[in-house]
C-alpha cells in the first residue's frame, strides 16, 4: 500500500489524484479554505517569497499546505501520512531498451489483479520520471507487463528499481465523492463544520481541522481511531443530527469517506501547527507590535526570509512527524481503554455506591450535570472566558474548543451521543468527552467507573436512581471516592 512505502524513498507523492465527483450543491471548482490563524499571518508568512536575484523561492505557510494536501479537484497523497490513500506499490524490475517506452516491466509488494475493463492509471514516484502520470491499456500479471496506452509514451529515463504506483490513491478520490455527495453540506468541503446547511443546525457539524474529535474509544491523549470513525458512520451519534449512513454506504464506502476525513483532518491539524510556528513573530498583529517599537517592515521581512529558509525546514520535520506518529498510535491496542475488569453486576447496591461517587467532592459530577443529572449543575450557570481572548462569553454555560455553546448531558433522558453501551460510557468517564469540559476521570478505580456506569444508566428509569433505602442525602463518599 502508498501508506507502506519507506518515507526516505518519497515524502510526497505529487502526481494529482484526480476527483470528478461533486455534490450536495458543490461544483467542480469548490476549494480548500484556509484558517483564520493563517489568514491573521502577515502576507509575506502565508504566501512566502519568490526566486529573487540568484535566492530560492521559500514557500510561506499556504504553499506549505497545498504542497502537501494539493485542493479538491488534485489531492497530493503525502505518503509520510497514516492514511490508505489506495493504490499498489511497485519498481520498475528491468530497465527499457528503448528511448521511446510504450511497455514496461513492473514488479509489485502484492498481488495485482484487475477487471479487464477497469482503467489502470500509472504513477512515478522517484527516477527521472517522478510526478509523471500514464494509462495503462493492458497488463499481463504473468510477465508483469504494462502495456502503455497509445496517447502515453514515456521519453524519461526510467530504470530498474523506480518506484511507482498502479492506480494511486483510488480509495481517497472514492471517498473525496462520497464525502461531496453526503457530508459536505453540513461539514463543508475543508472539513471546517461550515458547509451550507450548518448554521441551521444545533450542535453545529463537527470542524475537523482542530484534529479533536469528542467521542472516541481511545486514552484522553489519544486521537480518534479509525473504528471510532466508522462507529459513527454506523451508528450516527444519537441527539443530534449525524444520521446512521449504513443505508447509503457500503463498508467499502465507509472506508472510502473515513480514510478522506481523516486526510480533511490531518490537513488542518498541519496547518494549525505551520500557523502556530509563525504566529508569534509573523502574524499581522506581532508586524504591527514590531513597527511600533521601531523596527522597519523590511527588517521584519529578512527575519522571515531567515526563519523559513533555517528554522522551517527542521519545524516542518518535527511537526510531520508529530503528526504521523499521533495518528497511527490511535490505531494500535495500546491506545484503546479497555477496562481491568468486567463490569459489575447492576445491582441497587452498585448504583448506591455509584451516586455516592457521582455526589462526592472528589468527582462532583452534579456541578455540571447536577443532583439530579438533569444537566443544570452550577457550572451551567456561569459566564466562561474564551481562553483565546480572554474575554467572557455572550452566554453562560460550557463551551467547547470549538466556541460552541456545550452544555452537561441532561441524563435523565438517556440519550448518550458517544453511544449507549455500558463500555461507551466506562470510556467516556475514563478518558473524558475530548474538546469538552468533561474532564478525565483515569486515576478512578475501574471497578469504581462501572458503579457510576450503572448508576448513570438507571437515572432515566428511577424517581430516586441509587437511592437505596437508609441513604437520605449526598454522599462525602470520602473512602468509597477515594483517587
Amino acid at each position: 500500500m502508498l501508506v507502506q512505502m519507506n518515507r526516505h524513498i518519497a515524502t510526497l507523492i505529487a502526481a494529482a489524484l484526480l476527483v470528478s465527483a461533486a455534490g450536495c450543491g458543490e461544483s467542480l471548482n469548490s476549494y480548500f479554505v484556509y484558517s483564520d490563524q493563517t489568514e491573521a499571518l502577515m502576507q509575506e508568512a502565508q504566501n512566502g517569497f519568490p526566486a529573487k536575484d540568484g535566492s530560492k523561492a521559500l514557500a510561506g505557510a499556504k504553499q506549505l499546505l497545498d504542497d502537501r494536501f494539493g485542493d479538491p479537484q488534485s489531492l497530493n497523497a503525502w505518503s509520510m501520512l497514516p492514511i490508505d490513500f489506495g493504490g499498489i506499490t511497485g519498481r520498475v524490475s528491468e530497465t527499457p531498451d528503448t528511448s521511446v517506452i510504450k511497455g514496461l516491466t513492473l514488479q509489485f509488494d502484492e498481488e495485482v489483479s484487475f477487471d479487464e475493463d477497469e482503467a489502470l492509471i500509472l504513477q512515478f514516484v522517484t527516477g527521472a520520471a517522478a510526478r509523471t502520470v500514464v494509462k495503462v491499456d493492458k497488463w499481463s500479471a504473468e510477465e508483469g507487463k504494462a502495456t502503455l496506452s497509445d496517447s502515453d509514451t514515456l521519453e524519461a529515463a526510467v530504470v530498474a528499481g523506480d518506484v511507482v504506483v498502479l492506480n494511486g490513491g483510488i480509495v481517497l478520490q472514492h471517498g473525496r465523492g462520497l464525502y461531496m455527495r453526503h457530508c459536505s453540506h453540513c461539514h463543508g468541503t475543508s472539513g471546517d463544520g461550515n458547509g451550507p446547511t450548518a448554521e441551521y443546525l444545533v450542535p453545529r457539524p463537527r470542524d475537523y481541522r482542530q484534529g479533536v474529535f469528542k467521542f472516541t474509544s481511545t486514552n484522553d491523549r489519544a486521537k480518534i481511531s479509525r473504528d471510532d470513525l466508522h462507529r459513527v458512520l454506523q451508528n450516527g451519534i444519537p441527539g443530534t443530527y449525524m444520521p446512521s449512513f449504513v443505508p447509503m454506504l457500503n463498508e467499502q464506502d465507509q472506508h472510502a469517506v473515513v480514510e478522506y476525513v481523516r486526510f480533511l483532518t490531518m490537513r488542518g491539524e498541519f496547518e494549525k501547527k505551520i500557523a502556530a510556528e509563525l504566529s508569534p513573530d509573523f502574524s499581522k498583529d506581532a508586524l504591527a507590535s514590531q513597527l511600533e517599537a521601531g523596527d522597519s517592515k523590511d527588517d521584519v521581512r529578512d527575519y522571515l526570509r531567515e526563519f523559513l529558509a533555517e528554522d522551517m525546514p527542521d519545524s516542518l520535520e518535527f511537526v510531520s512527524e508529530d503528526l504521523a506518529s499521533s495518528w497511527t498510535t490511535a490505531d494500535t491496542d495500546e491506545a484503546v481503554i479497555t477496562p481491568d475488569i468486567s463490569r459489575v453486576p447492576d445491582t441497587p447496591e452498585s448504583r448506591r455506591l455509584g451516586r455516592e461517587l457521582y455526589l462526592s467532592k472528589g468527582i462532583n459530577c452534579a456541578d455540571c450535570h447536577g443532583i439530579a443529572g438533569k444537566g443544570d449543575g452550577p457550572q451551567s450557570t456561569i459566564f466562561e472566558k474564551n481562553p483565546v481572548t480572554q474575554e467572557l462569553y455572550d452566554s453562560p454555560g460550557l463551551h467547547d474548543v470549538w466556541d460552541n455553546l456545550n452544555q452537561p448531558r441532561d441524563l435523565t433522558r438517556g440519550i448518550y451521543r458517544g453511544g449507549r453501551r455500558p463500555v461507551d460510557l466506562f470510556r467516556r468517564i475514563h478518558a473524558g468527552v475530548k474538546g469538552s469540559r468533561m474532564p478525565s476521570f483515569k486515576i478512578l478505580k475501574h471497578e469504581q467507573i462501572w458503579h457510576i456506569v450503572n448508576y448513570v444508566l438507571s437515572i432515566p428509569f428511577e424517581i430516586e436512581p441509587g437511592h437505596a433505602p437508609g441513604v437520605n442525602a449526598p454522599a462525602e463518599a470520602t473512602t468509597t471516592a477515594s483517587l
